[in-house]
């Protein structure tokens, strides 16, 4: 099981440690190449206003079975990790605040965690495959691009 860890990153499966927010791009590789075969890839990340003068990005990700995780940061290390299930498949559950938001109806999962607002101030945002009740989660980003909320908590 994947846990999502707002402000810290994620705690990965069987015991293979945490990918922490802020880790170095070989060092975030070495720690989710115990859990995926990893493949680097280009990625499109602007060098904007909003991107705290981030000018090197570096991204990469795999695949553990139907469930895909993507990991982007700068120069400054670590910064998003994303999940990515595919439509109507089960996959390795993963978890914040033991709801395993890919494992439930989409509007159960909603019903289970704050806020869509309050999720948005931890730097997780959480994304349903479809508008109908019975669909699930698709896609689950944590981020530390604007998480300040959380951490004068």
């Amino acid at each position: 099981m994947f846990e999502l860890l707002p402000g810290v990153g994620v705690v990965l499966p069987r015991g293979a440690g945490l990918l922490r927010f802020g880790m170095s791009e070989r060092q975030a590789q070495w720690a989710l190449s115990t859990v995926v075969d990893v493949r680097a890839y280009w990625s499109c990340a602007g060098t904007g206003p909003a991107d705290d003068d981030h000018r090197e990005f570096w991204s990469f990700g795999g695949r553990l079975g139907t469930l895909r995780i993507d990991v982007t940061g700068s120069e400054h290390g670590c910064r998003t990790i994303a999940f990515e299930r595919e439509p109507g498949t089960e996959t390795e559950p993963v978890a914040w605040r033991d709801v395993d938001v890919f494992g439930y109806p989409a509007v159960e999962v909603e019903a289970a965690l704050p806020t869509r607002a309050a999720r948005a101030e931890l730097g997780l945002i959480l994304v349903p495959e479809s508008t109908v009740a019975a669909s699930r989660m698709a896609r689950a980003r944590l981020s530390t691009e604007d998480v300040s909320a959380y951490r004068n908590r």
